[in-house]
């Protein structure tokens, strides 16, 4: 619902884009794009384009601001009062960046004086999408894994599909991000941290084994590809990547449902949050914590989930209903992040970070492959489609729009096959998806402005928006716990 309409708007309409300048550097200002407009109270995001003096390349940026609105619906135009700017970012590193942000924070609240209504109503269109997709599921927890020992989780997704490996003698696991092969005689290969190890069978027991013919120029492609988890470990403190050694060899656990794994270094070990009721496992970097009730909870990719004992069962925990002391972690606790990321759920006005992409619609082109022909997967509560085949999200709105989406910049075609070009143009009803859709961390990317040269695209830094398909976002970096998407997915990116 809109903010309700004044009787008339006196403020001098804005042209956009503002162009300013200061110290030879000239910045465009961009329309703002609503991250939230409640009560006559808006949040909103804008592009800025920074241009250096000489022939230094352009530097994007964006600027959060908060102001009162008063709408004229018959001109079409939003006034903005008491106009705050609440927080700014450049791609250029700070030093070089300082002076522009305190020119804009104390420029820009003079400048800036109505919005386009149309340009609101869009953006609150998807604001409101993205609540519907958000609250319209129940998330059910994953298998939670605890290993007290170095441990990794090979998801396949459900029974393996074997396919054979050209070229070879080989065969290989479809659907799984892994490179899993099987010779003639059933024993399987999996390629791990510095080399290879095998089994007689999916549930092991596992050993290192030289590569089966065939395998080194099959990681080769891999590689190449960069679609392939070839886990290669998480480095320690000095930097060095695990290896295989016959003494220290993880403990491989395959599952064929969605699952997540805890590794902890031994017994838990929990330590008291100065502050807070809260304690926090000390031997891993999972977000693993303990409430006063012995209560523990662990974040999995940004949901949280509940349980009795670390032995299960799980249960998901929505961010307004985790326990007040979680707010209360010091800022500069090793943990702090987390209270961090509460603060951004909870504070819809909060600026944080945005990483800008920039595409020409005359050269960008959507690289991907698909195993076969498309495989469309329904999404619930919503009228769309997701190609589950292929190597990039694409959604199939109906028989004559299709959306894709790598690396933030989103493309249409008329036809599944292509051709496929640039767009500004993403249909609200895409950001419905739900969370436990797999293709769900790559749609976050919004238009945030666009000309007939350039469209820019925006989304929040802390996720991977890397064009992966199915298998996008299913590791959380820097916690030592794997997690992989719902079932029904396919991939076959190499074979």
């Amino acid at each position: 619902m809109l903010p309700p309409a004044s009787l008339g708007t006196a403020a001098a309409t804005t042209a956009w884009p503002l162009v300013l300048s200061s110290d030879n550097v000239a910045f465009q200002v961009h329309e703002p794009l609503v991250e939230s407009w409640q009560d006559g109270v808006l949040t909103a995001r804008s592009l800025v384009v920074a241009q250096p003096p000489g022939k230094k390349p352009p530097v994007n940026g964006l600027v959060v601001i908060k102001a009162v609105t008063e709408v004229d619906a018959a001109a079409g135009v939003v006034s903005l009062q008491d106009l705050e700017v609440k927080g700014t970012s450049f791609s250029a590193p700070a030093d070089t960046t300082q002076g522009w942000q305190e020119f804009l924070r104390f420029s820009l609240p003079d400048k800036i004086k109505t919005v386009s209504l149309a340009r609101l109503e869009s953006g609150q269109a998807v604001v409101k999408a993205r609540q519907q997709g958000s609250s319209a599921v129940d998330i059910a927890a994953p298998l939670i894994i605890v290993s007290e020992r170095p441990a990794v989780l090979i998801y396949i997704d459900g029974d393996p599909r074997y396919v054979p490996v050209k070229g070879t003698k080989l065969m290989g696991v479809l659907n799984t991000r892994v490179l899993l092969l099987k010779d003639a005689s059933g024993t399987h290969y999996l390629r791990l941290y510095n080399g290879w190890v095998s089994s007689p069978s999916l549930q092991g027991p596992w050993k290192i084994a030289s590569p089966p013919a065939g395998a080194a120029k099959l990681e080769q492609t891999a590689r190449a590809t960069g679609r392939v988890n070839l886990l290669p470990g998480k480095p320690d403190a000095q930097g060095r990547s695990p290896t295989l050694s016959k003494g220290s060899l993880p403990q491989i656990v395959v599952r064929m449902q969605p699952a997540a794994l805890i590794v902890l270094d031994g017994k838990p070990r929990f330590a008291r949050i100065p502050g807070t009721p809260l304690q926090y496992a000390t031997n891993t970097s999972a977000h693993l914590f303990k409430d006063e009730s012995n209560s523990v909870y662990v974040r999995i990719y940004g949901n949280w989930f509940r349980a009795a004992a670390l032995t299960g069962p799980w249960q998901y925990v929505p961010i307004a209903s985790l326990p007040a002391a979680f707010s209360a972690i010091p800022d500069d606790h090793v943990k702090g992040s987390v209270k961090a990321s509460l603060a951004r759920a909870k504070t819809p006005d909060t600026p944080d970070a945005w990483t800008v992409v920039a595409a020409d619609p005359s050269t960008a082109t959507l690289d991907y492959t698909m195993s076969g022909d498309p495989v469309l997967q329904p999404i619930r509560g919503t009228q769309l489609n997701y190609v589950a085949n292929a190597s990039v999200p694409i959604i199939q709105l109906d028989i004559n729009n299709w959306y894709a989406v790598q690396e933030g910049v989103w493309f249409h075609a008329s036809e599944v096959s292509g051709p496929w070009t640039v767009t500004n143009q993403i249909p609200p009803g895409i950001y419905a998806i739900p969370p436990t859709v797999p293709i769900y961390q790559a749609i976050h990317s919004r238009v945030i402005s666009s000309s007939s040269d350039v469209v820019y695209y925006g989304y929040p830094s802390g996720g991977s928006l890397r064009g992966e398909g199915g298998a996008t976002g299913v590791e959380d970096q820097g916690a030592d716990y794997q997690y992989t998407p719902p079932s029904n997915l396919y991939w076959g990116w190499v074979y």
